[in-house]
């Protein structure tokens, strides 16, 4: 089933909710009703933490109705478009829309270096070299963190980031969890955004449902409930950027008349969100031949129809977002998935596509014990 992203109940709210709590006025979008209502009880702690690729559906797989993660869902909230790591977890950890931010996906054509860059890792996605001696995405499509724009209302240390990439060492999730447990303890009031890789880095090489996810599951579901158990006046959200389907292989080198007609590589989420730049006159032909052989698994979009149906979002587009999008934006709609060459590193779980499994996550919420006043 086809499911397009709900902007009005989604991750970004999540974030939005957050921003509208801690007193930022300029978040443009809308709040999420459940947890505002959750806020209103004014905790010291507010935390959320997010499982990559932790989406319903697998939720609901790997474990029972009253295990800890399950017996605390309140309802389920929609991912962003592409339904990835790049554009989802910079959206709740900024409180901005990929359409607003820019940063789209895995891939994205910088025309400063004409290349397709990982944006995460800063490499070019043709060799996996470095892409230049600065940070490439950093430097054109600058975004400033939902910690920086807490902090300047609120000052500094009312707001944290607990991941690999913070400033914090963290290598597992029970390093997270001391982490949330010790800047808990601090005395001022506080946002806490944590972020782990998993179940997700199992689901790709894995799948969705093989043993090694479910005991990501598993121990985060363990995890989570001691921690929560030791909290004091906080509320913590648990929730995903995305989920997961398993993917049907296909690859673009097996129809040299399509891949002939590409001026480059395809990019954003090459797979299952691509865009696609196509040589000058052909971009007719190409249509017509994409949805001879694929217009059973997947929609192809123009750029006019990206923006004008708000796929990516709302606010004021980053004057970047429209260049990374290319003549077409092929979309998958069911487990098939259109790698370029069989020599690239296959998934066998895969995200960024309008399937439900992709687009759904969880909403959970925790109440710990409220500390008395004196």
């Amino acid at each position: 089933m086809i499911k397009y992203p709900n902007y009005d109940r989604s991750i970004l709210s999540v974030a939005s909710s957050v921003l509208n709590h801690f007193g930022v006025k300029d978040c443009q979008h809308k709040t999420l009703p459940e947890f505002d209502k959750l806020l209103e009880k004014d905790y010291k702690n507010i935390i959320v933490i997010l499982f990559d690729g932790l989406g319903t559906s697998t939720l609901n797989y790997h474990l029972k109705d009253n295990d800890f993660l399950r017996k605390h869902y309140v309802t389920d909230i929609s991912s962003v478009f592409p339904s990835t790591t790049v554009a989802a977890t910079t959206s709740i950890l900024s409180g901005y829309s990929p359409l607003e931010c820019g940063w789209l996906g895995w891939d994205l054509y910088f025309e400063e270096i004409g290349e397709n860059v990982a944006v995460f890792k800063n490499t070019l996605q043709r060799n996996d070299e470095p892409a230049a001696k600065y940070n490439v995405a950093n430097r054109y499509i600058p975004v400033k963190n939902i910690m920086q724009r807490i902090e300047a209302v609120k000052g500094r240390k009312s707001a944290y980031c607990v991941a690999f990439f913070s400033k914090f060492r963290i290598k597992c999730v029970e390093d997270i969890c001391k982490t949330i447990y010790k800047l808990s303890k601090k005395r001022k009031k506080k946002y806490i955004y944590a972020y782990w890789h998993q179940p997700d880095s199992a689901m790709h090489r894995y799948g969705v449902t093989s043993p090694e996810a479910h005991k990501e599951i598993l121990h985060i579901n363990s995890e989570v409930e001691k921690l929560c158990s030791k909290l004091k006046d906080s509320l913590v959200i648990i929730t995903a950027d995305h989920g997961l389907c398993d993917s049907v292989n296909l690859f673009l080198e097996d129809y040299p008349e399509l891949y002939s007609m590409l001026k480059i590589s395809p990019s954003i989420e090459p797979g299952r969100a691509m865009s696609l730049f196509v040589k000058d006159g052909l971009q007719e032909t190409f249509k017509n031949e994409f949805n001879k052989y694929f217009d059973d698994s997947f929609i192809l979009k123009t750029k006019e129809d990206v923006f004008s149906e708000n796929l990516l979002g709302y606010g004021e587009p980053h004057p970047r977002t429209s260049g990374f999008v290319g003549d077409f934006l092929a979309i998958a709609t069911t487990e098939k998935t259109l790698f370029t060459a069989r020599e690239e590193h296959e998934f066998v779980g895969v995200h960024a596509g309008l399937t439900e499994e992709e687009m759904t996550v969880p909403f959970i919420a925790v109440e710990t014990e409220k500390r008395k006043k004196r």
